[in-house]
């Protein structure tokens, strides 16, 4: 099944399309994406800070909050809740698209009892700390993290329910799956949302330069020009906080509106997956 899946991977954008047809769209619903609940998470360094340390993008934090948490800390945290910890040895979408930019080598961490079924060939099972160390190089190599149900993991992986398995991907833009989004039926896509509290907008320092625009930084392609400046599609934005490192006048702001976003994040993860299960 994983050979099938990197097969097809280059074809995903025609099998995105077909979903907006029925029945096909429902049947691929049922098959493959059913409940899901996937959470893209912003990288820490243009999402959170403690109050008066400089930056080298805009966001917006208030000022009264202090020991401000990370976005990362919500995948530690699962990380330390679950007891199997499978790490792949390859990232599938890279590996099938042949990235040149991000490395291949830093696979999906899987969590819960589904990861303990996950054929050894693929990965390896590893220990909490190892699993914490996985995710902080997959931080520091650029990637972004997307957490929580993915059905077609289970699918692919053959791990038998989707309620034994959670993801944790660390996505390029270049080649994430879910560059399918604007393509694929509003049933599937929006099991795929932004971490609690976030907003990207566009303020008026906006040069008109283009340069978001053309990057390609954005993976969902949320992000136009129109009359001159920058525009950000809310329906497709995911909230991963890319957009405001390229833009070189920081003109494009993330900024977390809710102090409470981690606690939020974990509730609505947390019933998706039995992590203590044996």
């Amino acid at each position: 099944m994983v050979g099938l899946a990197k097969a097809g991977f280059g074809r995903r954008m025609l099998m995105a399309k077909a979903t907006k047809v029925w029945p096909l769209g429902w049947l691929v619903n049922r098959l493959l994406f059913e409940e899901d609940r996937m959470i893209y998470l912003p990288k820490d360094s243009v999402a959170l800070r403690a109050p008066g340390k400089s930056v080298d993008v805009r966001v917006d934090i208030p000022a009264e909050w202090t020991n401000t948490v990370l976005p990362s800390e919500i995948v530690e945290h699962f990380i330390r809740e679950s007891k199997h910890h499978f790490i792949m040895d390859a990232c599938l979408c890279r590996d099938a698209s042949d990235c040149k930019d991000y490395p291949k080598d830093l696979g999906c961490l899987f969590l819960g009892r589904g990861a303990a079924r996950i054929d050894e060939r693929l990965g390896r099972r590893v220990t909490v700390d190892e699993a914490l160390a996985h995710v902080r190089r997959c931080r520091e190599a650029g990637l972004v993290h997307l957490i929580g149900r993915n059905k077609i993991d289970a699918v692919v992986f053959d791990t038998g329910r989707k309620e034994d398995l959670m993801s944790i991907c660390s996505c390029c833009p270049c080649c994430c799956l879910w560059k399918m989004l604007p393509e694929l039926s509003p049933d599937i896509s929006g099991g795929v949302t932004r971490m609690p509290g976030v907003t990207v907008a566009v303020t008026d320092s906006c040069t008109g330069c283009g340069r978001c625009v053309e990057s390609e930084v954005c993976f969902v392609g949320a992000i136009s020009m129109a009359d001159e400046r920058a525009v950000i599609d809310q329906g497709l934005c995911r909230g991963c906080g890319r957009c405001t490192e390229s833009c070189t006048s920081s003109a494009i702001i993330l900024t977390i509106d809710d102090r409470d976003f981690l606690r939020r994040a974990v509730d609505a993860i947390a019933p998706l997956v039995d992590l203590r299960a044996e």
